[in-house]
């Protein structure tokens, strides 16, 4: 295909609001399954669009097969994340622009792109195959695949490959073609902190009893030394090696030359080869609702991205040994996994 053929099916993809989260765009997604299925079908592919009980619509298919050749899986996903703060974007979200060589709207790199890069591949190759293709492109995706499990379970065999391609990764920088071997993994749960008090008065319990929100900081403080160097200990490090990435590039990817980053001798390492914890959410009275009490709950979710070399079991147990043994004041405290 020329340039300007997938810059204009691209488009067309994007113009489809496949919203997986959200109820009111149902349609939508199944529309964009229906397109995805007529492309594939264009090309005198076997096609089909799957939903199994509580799931999105996923499109599979595949070439004629040869028992004798090897089989490529190749797999993208065509929902999309919500729209978010429309006033952050430049762009309608849904009405693809291209400027300076960039296509933008929602889903033009995640990743209806990759519906585009499968397609053409296939199109290309497509007259002499040295494999057999299958194609699974998942509706569900943005919202953690939560049947996925069922999926693959009901369509083992129209899933089965030697090799599975999955277009939905990043490049260490625009232009350069990168493969992705691996991928750090995450455990996740949140810290509850349950004082058993009523909220009372800071005159009267201030300086008595500590807050919840003293004893939910004190715990998030302990994740880190002053170096922004993660403490959970017995998790398992790692010798693999990365391509390194320049801290100018990663700044880019942050919309930010100001802002400072750990103190690390390797951005590359951090990024892939290292655990990293963030605190994704805090659960408080905000401040615009502030009055002079002693809050007895707070609670925060937390995430602990993994290594690929890294056991998720023992992970959660490490973050969860971690979170017990750092409770301040012994406060009451309990840590939920994977909430």
């Amino acid at each position: 295909m020329a340039q300007e053929e997938i810059i204009k099916l691209l488009s067309e993809m994007v113009k489809i609001k496949s919203i997986s989260s959200d109820k009111n765009h149902r349609d939508d997604v199944d529309a964009s399954s229906q397109f995805v299925q007529n492309l594939f079908a264009d090309l005198g592919l076997n096609t089909q669009v799957i939903k199994v009980a509580g799931g999105m619509p996923a499109v599979v298919a595949h070439t004629d097969i040869n028992p004798s050749k090897k089989t490529v899986l190749l797999y993208a996903h065509h929902d999309v994340q919500p729209v978010g703060n429309i006033d952050l974007w430049n762009t309608e979200p849904f009405d693809p622009v291209v400027k300076d060589g960039r296509l933008y709207g929602r889903g033009s790199g995640d990743n209806k792109s990759g519906v585009v890069v499968h397609y053409n591949v296939v199109k290309q190759l497509l007259s002499d195959l040295p494999v057999n293709i299958k194609i699974f492109i998942e509706g569900e995706e943005e919202i953690g695949s939560p049947t996925m499990s069922d999926f693959i379970e009901q369509n083992r065999q129209a899933l089965e490959a030697d090799v599975i391609i999955i277009a939905d990764s990043g490049n260490v920088k625009i232009g350069v073609p990168t493969i992705t071997t691996t991928l750090r993994g995450l455990v996740d749960g949140i810290i509850e902190v349950d004082q058993p008090m009523r909220p009372i008065h800071s005159g009267v319990g201030g300086g008595v009893v500590p807050d919840a929100f003293m004893v939910l900081s004190r715990i998030i403080t302990s994740f880190h030394n002053e170096k922004g160097e993660l403490m959970i200990e017995g998790l398992t490090p790692t010798d693999m090696q990365v391509t390194e990435l320049e801290e100018s590039f990663l700044k880019k990817m942050l919309g930010s030359d100001e802002i400072n980053l750990f103190d690390t001798e390797s951005i590359s390492k951090r990024l892939w080869l290292e655990p990293a914890l963030d605190v994704l959410a805090i659960d408080a009275p905000p401040v615009k609702d502030a009055v002079n009490l002693v809050i007895p709950k707070a609670s925060a979710k937390i995430s602990l991205r993994l290594p690929p070399t890294e056991d998720p079991e023992h992970a959660m147990k490490m973050l969860e040994e971690h979170v017990v043994k750092n409770i301040p004041w012994n406060a009451s405290v309990k840590f939920i996994p994977n909430s």
